[in-house]
């Protein structure tokens, strides 16, 4: 960000073109998305796009990193009342499920970090990895889980959620049903759990 907004209204300002711009790309696609399109739909000068931001690289970066962050906190606040790490990971499956669900519009964006800055992308998982492998070897220290390497695990379920959100919420847009829901938390169950 070129200029960290200190105001209240600059922070509303910023909020705007954040929002503008996942609307605009999640609908138009990145290269198709210009300043000009993020500043009318944001409702702003189109200056004022560069007084915050160097240019839709930039934004494409605060966007990917907010939806990081989002991502990871609905889902730790959504499984911390859960009994154990399988339970957690029960859960949490669904959970991201859901989040995914209501949050087409991210994954679109994250599908154009992939094809327009890979290293961006790269760092959307490898973030998500780093931090998920660490309650992760703390379960396997306790004995509740499989002791296998923590951040394979990690990637392991991270893969499972991704591709199970696009077949049942990007490319049928059914959601899964209750027997599919209680399948996948008998297959992470039997997958996590010690022999």
């Amino acid at each position: 960000m070129v200029t960290e907004p200190k105001t209240k209204k600059g922070k509303e300002t910023v909020r705007r073109i954040l929002e503008a711009s996942l609307e605009t790309i999640a609908e138009k696609g990145f290269m198709n998305t210009t300043v000009e399109d993020i500043a009318i739909k944001a409702n702003i000068a189109y200056g004022l796009f560069y007084y915050y931001f160097k240019d839709k690289h930039e934004v494409l970066s605060e966007l990917i990193k907010s939806i990081n962050r989002d991502m990871r906190y609905y889902l730790k606040s959504n499984t911390i009342d859960s009994a154990n790490r399988i339970e957690i990971e029960k859960k949490g499956i669904l959970k991201y499920l859901e989040w995914f669900n209501t949050n087409k519009k991210y994954h679109r964006v994250i599908i154009e970090a992939e094809v327009h800055d890979p290293q961006l992308y790269q760092w959307f998982f490898t973030k998500l990895a780093d931090r998920y492998k660490i309650g992760l070897e703390e379960a396997m220290k306790k004995g509740e889980i499989i002791n296998v390497d923590p951040e394979l695990l990690a990637y392991v379920l991270i893969g499972i959620g991704e591709i199970l959100g696009k077949r049942y919420l990007l490319w049928d847009n059914s959601g899964p049903n209750e027997k599919i829901k209680n399948d996948i938390q008998y297959l992470i169950d039997n997958l996590l759990h010690p022999r």
